[in-house]
C-alpha cells in the first residue's frame, strides 16, 4: 500500500501584503468534451480551457490541480452549455473563492449539405465562451466566426464582365437574457440571409453553379453584411446584447475591408 508522507502546504500560507488578486488558475489546458447540441445530438469537441477563481489578500495562493480536476470532472458526460454554471460553481467552492472565470475556445461543426446536390458536410465554426460567476451572479459572452462570401455590389455595377468576389468572416459576439453561453446552430441562417452566399464544404458542378449565381444576385458591401445581420438580431428575443463584426478578405486589395456594429443593451 502506497503512503503518503506529510507535506509542507505552502499555498494556503498566510499573506500580509495585503493584496487580493481578482484571478489565479490555469491558461491553456487542452482537454475533449462532449457537446450536446440544441438538437439533441452530440458532438465532440477539443477545447483549450482557462479556469480561475479570485484570491483573498490573506491567503498567499491556490492548489491549482483542483481546477483541473474540475474540468476533466465535468467534461466527464455529455454537457450542454447551461451547465458551464454547474463547472464554475463547483471551482468557485472547491477553492473556497467567491468569483470563477472560465473561457473555453473550439471548433465546432454545423451540419451544412451542398444547396442543390445535398451532398452532405460540415462547416467549422470557430466558438469561443467567456463565463464569469461572481457572489452567484453569472455572465457568458459567446463569440462565433462563421466563414462567408462577399460579392462587391461597386464590382458589379461598374464591370461589363462579373464582380470581384472574396471570402469574408463573420463575428459575432452575444449576451443572452438567460446569461448563459450559446452554440452557433441557431445563428447560421441568420449569418446566410446577410452574406451573398456562404461556403460550403462540399460543392459538386451544379452547387458551384448555384453559389456563382447565387452570390452575384446577392452583392453585399461589408457595411451590408452588418446592417443585415444587425437587423436579424435585434429582433431576436433572447439577445440582450450583440456586436457583428464582417471582415473582407480582399481579392483585388492588398488589405482586407470590416464593418462593425455594437447594439445597447437589453434588459
Amino acid at each position: 500500500m502506497t503512503s503518503f508522507v506529510s507535506l509542507p502546504d505552502v499555498a494556503s500560507e498566510k499573506d500580509l501584503r495585503g493584496v487580493a488578486l481578482h484571478a489565479v488558475g490555469i491558461r491553456g489546458l487542452r482537454l475533449p468534451i462532449l457537446l450536446r447540441a440544441p438538437s439533441g445530438k452530440e458532438q465532440q469537441v477539443v477545447a483549450t480551457a482557462s479556469l480561475s477563481v479570485d484570491v483573498e489578500a490573506t491567503q498567499r495562493g491556490i492548489h491549482m490541480s483542483r481546477l483541473v480536476e474540475s474540468l476533466y470532472e465535468w467534461a466527464s458526460v455529455p454537457r450542454t452549455p447551461g451547465e458551464v454554471r454547474a463547472l464554475l460553481t463547483h471551482a468557485r467552492d472547491r477553492l473556497n473563492s467567491r468569483a470563477a472565470q472560465l473561457h473555453l475556445r473550439f471548433p465546432y461543426f454545423v451540419e451544412l449539405p451542398a444547396p442543390v446536390t445535398r451532398a452532405p458536410g460540415w462547416l467549422d465554426v470557430e466558438v469561443e465562451w467567456e463565463c464569469k460567476l461572481n457572489n452567484g451572479a453569472s455572465h457568458a459572452v459567446s463569440h462565433f466566426v462563421f466563414p462567408a462570401m462577399t460579392l462587391c455590389p461597386c464590382s458589379k455595377a461598374i464591370s461589363e464582365y462579373g464582380a470581384h468576389n472574396q471570402r469574408a468572416l463573420v463575428r459575432l459576439w452575444l449576451q443572452t437574457k438567460d446569461k448563459l453561453p450559446r452554440l452557433p446552430d441557431d445563428y447560421l441562417s441568420l449569418v446566410q440571409e446577410s452574406v451573398s452566399s456562404l461556403v460550403y464544404p462540399v460543392l459538386k458542378r451544379p452547387d458551384e453553379k448555384y453559389v456563382t449565381e447565387y452570390s452575384y444576385e446577392n452583392p453585399r458591401f461589408v457595411e451590408d453584411v452588418a446592417r443585415e445581420l444587425t437587423l436579424r438580431l435585434a429582433a431576436r428575443e433572447e439577445i440582450a446584447w450583440f456586436r457583428v463584426e464582417c471582415e473582407s478578405i480582399e481579392s483585388i486589395h492588398n488589405h482586407n475591408a470590416f464593418a462593425m456594429y455594437e447594439s445597447p443593451r437589453r434588459k
